[in-house]
């Protein structure tokens, strides 16, 4: 910068040392300088070389016009060339051309610099970027624990429905197999072995000798060995209301529940509650000879009987179904979903381990079951007030509790839509039953009618 400076100076002195020739340059000449003498004091005569000289001592000369006029031109080609080839050629021009390149050279640091910050600029922003992806990454890919909690609950959902299925086709068999007399039923050999059966069942289990004003104790004369199940045979709040896990299990994993008498305490109960409500006086054994010949032919009368029955049977296997679906909601579960829904409800205030007796075990069961497992999923879980301060994180955490959420009612939904259609095909059925009658009275109608013969003429549409 002080070398252009420089430069500068030098090139303002010179053009100042330029503008003061020119000055001079067009200064007019005096006539000595044009070779001519000055006009001394006339008094009426010229000096020598002078051909007039008026009283003011104005010489005019008209012979050396040509000359004079020939030099001058001569000092301007003399000047220009000199401030061509000289002032501007040797000295401007070099200093602009290194004034030039100096600048050109400055502006390419300054543009290098420049360069440089606009590289790292975007440098910076590139890193920033990818920071901020990573920060959201690490943000949106790190679930919390409530988030851990549906996926932990819902693992042996789908093992404990597969289950339920099976216990309500279980229990849903066993008590057709009662009202049909078949096969190793405690009804094999008739009504009679139904009641003696049950009667034993009675006084052995579900006795309580203070009903029937006191008066059991003849009947019963020893105490029920567990007088928790008392009445179980006609409680169905106790039996199926009221437990959220029943010992119900038809796998061959289920046996290892099963006491003395071969089957669990809550299966028992089960069968015993269903044999009082439905059906409770099983149809009486028809004998071979009414069904038909020895040569297999059937006998008409007897056939149609029991097909009555068989229709009974199927009007009440519709309303057995609703309970055997009910029962199987509360079959036992898979025991690797125990530990997850009992730390549930410990965070809730109910003990595990205490001397009430295990509460939470005996609230959702060892095994919880499929119904156990929707009560928490669908109502404990959200009376738990940790549920609500964890819905201050990240948003796409709180978005994955709402999918999970979302998932579990339409579970929900699936499973009133499954009572929906009980309903219903109760319905239905109590509609068919209330017609029976009608329809009886029409036929009945008809076969007389037919007997007397009689016909009736429809009157024309109009």
């Amino acid at each position: 910068m002080t070398h252009f400076m420089r430069r500068l100076s030098a090139f303002t002195l010179t053009l100042s040392l330029v503008v003061v020739s020119g000055l001079i340059l067009f200064t007019p000449l005096s006539p000595s300088y044009a070779g001519f003498s000055v006009c001394g004091v006339c008094n009426g005569a010229c000096d020598l070389g002078n051909i007039n000289c008026d009283t003011g001592c104005t010489t005019t000369s008209e012979t050396n016009t040509e000359t004079t006029n020939e030099w001058l031109d001569q000092r301007f080609t003399m000047h220009r060339n000199w401030m061509v080839n000289v002032l501007f050629a040797q000295t401007i021009l070099p200093s602009m051309q290194r004034m030039a390149e100096q600048l050109t050279a400055a502006s390419m640091h300054q543009i290098l610099a420049i360069g440089m910050l606009l590289d790292a600029k975007h440098q910076l922003e590139t890193q920033r970027l990818f920071q901020q992806m990573m920060a959201q990454a690490h943000k949106d890919y790190h679930p919390s624990e409530g988030m851990c909690t549906f996926g932990t609950a819902t693992r042996s959902l789908a093992a404990a429905d597969r289950n339920m299925d099976l216990s309500a086709i279980g229990v849903s068999t066993r008590v057709l197999q009662r009202e049909l007399l078949s096969g190793d039923a405690v009804t094999g050999n008739g009504r009679t072995s139904d009641y003696l059966s049950r009667i034993a069942q009675f006084r052995e289990v579900y006795c309580a000798r203070g009903d029937n004003g006191r008066g059991l104790g003849a009947l019963c004369p020893d105490v029920p060995a567990d007088p928790g199940r008392v009445n179980n045979d006609i409680s169905y709040t106790n039996v199926l209301d009221g437990p959220l896990t029943l010992q119900l299990n038809f796998t061959p994993g289920g046996d290892v529940d099963h006491g003395d008498r071969g089957t669990t305490a809550a299966e028992e109960d089960i069968l015993a509650l269903a044999s009082n409500l439905y059906a409770h006086k099983v149809p009486p054994a028809i004998p071979a000879t009414f069904l038909s010949n020895e040569a297999g032919v059937p006998n008409t009368e007897g056939v149609t009987q029991y097909m009555d029955i068989r229709s009974i049977a199927a009007k009440r296997s519709v309303a057995r179904n609703s309970f055997a679906a009910i029962a199987a909601l509360k079959t036992q579960g898979e025991v690797e979903v125990a530990p997850y829904m009992y730390a549930i409800m410990k965070e809730m205030g109910m003990s595990q381990d205490d001397d009430a007796g295990e509460e939470i075990i005996t609230y959702l069961g060892e095994r919880p079951s499929y119904y156990a497992q929707m009560e928490v999923l669908t109502k404990k879980l959200y009376q738990n007030p940790i549920f609500y301060t964890e819905l201050i994180d990240k948003p796409a955490n709180v978005d994955r509790k709402t999918v999970a959420m979302q998932a579990i009612e339409l579970m929900q939904r699936r499973d009133m839509y499954r009572s929906i259609l009980r309903s219903e095909s109760i319905l239905s059925v109590m509609l068919e039953t209330a017609l029976l009658e009608q329809q009886q009275s029409v036929n009945n109608e008809i076969n007389r009618l037919g007997m007397e013969g009689e016909s009736t003429v429809l009157p024309d549409a109009p």
